[in-house]
């Protein structure tokens, strides 16, 4: 029923909603009124901003494309725009599209600098990500709690879930980039709370999938999807990719750092976390059955 596409639809807008709230909310907070940056810092942070915002409008245009390719027919693409109907799928479709045109604005504003977008329209622009961010990461486990025939998507933890992970790889992606940016050094020191919000962020994410698997361990209309969880083909994916590598490992990692004082790991961590929250969705749609 879903394969490929809806995976990486769900993936990248999942990441790419991510990046942009903690972006966006990074931004509100290193810009406020209190505090004073240096300009080596004020630099380097509008150095990451120049990447994050564009590498988020990518990975949003890529999941967009995703969702359209999955449709089969581009006259259906068209409909959900030019005739919307009160369906999930129509939310996620504008909630993804007025993302992506912030994450362009955004984009055009750190990079090319014009004129019209002062300070306060870069920060108004982004208040309205936050919000818009937090909608289009809940709708990727909206869209799968929707669909009533499929006892392991029709799961109201399965939103929860879906959220944390798309928070998680979403800070990952900015830490990647914080890692690879202009005066990465000084990001990397100011990284620190983010670090430790991404390590709160997988202990919830690691408490949502206990009370996900307990909620369908108790529902026996589920027991053909867990079967197909447990086999030997999927198993290692949700054991190793998931949970080893989009929550063990970086949770380690970055307690690691920030008890260390050191940010070597900060690449690693993020990589892998960004596999594992691909290996959930990848998980979740391979293994459901009606």
């Amino acid at each position: 029923m879903y394969g490929p596409l809806i995976i990486a639809y769900l993936f990248f807008g999942g990441t790419a909603a991510g990046a942009m709230l903690v972006m966006a909310w990074w931004s509100l907070r290193f810009y406020r009124k209190a505090n004073r940056p240096t300009s080596r810092m004020a630099r380097a942070f509008a150095a990451m901003q120049q990447r994050v915002y564009p590498i988020g409008f990518v990975l949003l245009l890529v999941s967009m494309l995703c969702l359209l390719g999955d449709m089969n027919y581009l006259e259906r693409a068209f409909l959900v725009f030019t005739r919307p109907h009160p369906t999930p799928i129509t939310f996620g479709a504008y909630a993804l599209a007025a993302e992506m045109v912030l994450a362009a604005a955004l984009s055009v504003a750190n990079i090319l600098q014009p004129l019209f977008f002062t300070g306060k329209v870069r920060r108004f622009l982004e208040i309205l990500t936050v919000p818009c961010s937090v909608l289009l990461m809940v709708y990727t486990g909206v869209y799968l709690f929707s669909i009533m025939g499929v006892p392991l998507w029709n799961n109201p933890s399965i939103i929860p879930l879906f959220f944390c992970s798309s928070l998680s790889s979403g800070i990952s992606a900015v830490l990647l980039v914080d890692y690879f940016a202009d005066g990465s050094t000084l990001l990397l020191r100011a990284a620190k709370p983010l670090q430790k919000a991404h390590m709160t962020c997988i202990a919830a994410e690691a408490i949502v999938t206990i009370a996900y698997g307990a909620s369908l361990a108790l529902n026996p209309a589920a027991e053909a999807s867990l079967s197909l969880l447990t086999s030997p083909g999927i198993a290692p994916v949700l054991l190793i990719g998931f949970a080893g590598f989009g929550m063990v490992v970086p949770f380690c990692m970055e307690g690691y750092t920030l008890a260390r004082k050191e940010c070597r790991t900060i690449p690693v961590s993020d990589f892998v976390c960004l596999v594992g929250g691909f290996c959930l969705r990848w998980c979740v749609i391979m293994c459901a059955t009606h």
